[in-house]
């Protein structure tokens, strides 16, 4: 059912300029988009039954890769992550779900991260570290005096930029640079290049607070 909301979830929300929907062939979202998710269930659970019997030995392979993954460089990312942010993780564990729509969520609340069955699986570290960064942001610095200043649009732009320090420090985890969204690139420049001077989480968000704030 988790892969089935995302599906839904995802062509029916567009963020930062991205149409989520565009990324699957029109004949699938036109049988999502603009319905309840009960009603779109009706078409997606038999879809993904479907998909899931057609691709069983690629799916387990993949969760396999993942699990290796994990296993290997999981636990020294996660202390890197602490040592970034100054904070222990907010949480002890995390609970990560394979999904077949090319779009990773999450859940801060219960620690969940989607990650995507058509990416390569050397990827999957990676896309947890962004998201992990997220949850950091959301549970040691959105209430940070400075971030009080931003908007909730603001909040989330800064959010979503700063996963641009992952290029650097957490760069052997990565299967390719954190690309982020468009609209985005000329503020995670100016973090990057702030960053590579400093080293220095809160410094870097009070800096990406005064440049979103500046008239």
């Amino acid at each position: 059912m988790k892969d089935a909301w995302n599906w839904w979830e995802a062509c029916n929300h567009i963020s930062y300029g991205t149409d989520w929907k565009k990324r699957v062939p029109q004949k699938i979202w036109e049988e999502i988009h603009g319905k309840t998710f009960r009603e779109a269930c009706d078409f997606l659970l038999p879809y993904l039954r479907r998909y899931y019997k057609e691709h069983d030995k690629e799916l387990r392979l993949i969760s396999k890769e993942v699990q290796s993954l994990f296993t290997q460089y999981g636990q020294e990312a996660c202390i890197l992550m602490e040592d970034v942010t100054k904070h222990p993780l907010y949480r002890k564990s995390f609970t990560c779900f394979l999904t077949t729509f090319p779009r990773c969520p999450y859940s801060f609340q219960k620690g969940y991260v989607w990650l995507c069955a058509s990416w390569p699986a050397k990827c999957y570290l990676g896309t947890f570290l962004h998201e992990l960064l997220h949850f950091q942001f959301f549970a040691y610095y959105q209430n940070r005096k400075t971030v009080k200043k931003l908007s909730l649009e603001q909040k989330e732009i800064l959010k979503e930029s700063l996963t641009v320090i992952l290029n650097n420090e957490f760069l052997p985890y990565l299967c390719q640079k954190d690309k982020g969204y468009i609209p985005h690139q000329a503020l995670r420049k100016q973090l990057s290049k702030f960053w590579s001077q400093n080293k220095n989480l809160d410094a870097l968000i009070d800096f990406g607070v005064r440049l979103l704030t500046k008239k």
